[in-house]
């Protein structure tokens, strides 16, 4: 497994992480497969959208014609 990182990241995962102004970033886990798989841990400077409905999962596989 290997990591890839953007920009200014915390040294330790899941801690608080703060802006310059003492506020802090928003976390969020992104992941295709859940906690179980590969997942990306994203820093926001505002919250991120609402979920307000969870539906089917739907195919994001690459579609050769």
């Amino acid at each position: 497994m290997h990591y890839y990182s953007l920009g200014k990241i915390p040294h330790k995962r899941h801690t608080q992480f703060r802006k310059p102004d003492g506020s802090l970033y928003h976390e969020e886990l992104f992941s295709t497969e859940g906690f179980s798989n590969m997942y990306s841990l994203l820093y926001h400077c505002n919250p991120p959208t609402q979920i307000v409905q969870v539906g089917d999962p739907i195919s994001v596989a690459a579609k050769v014609v």
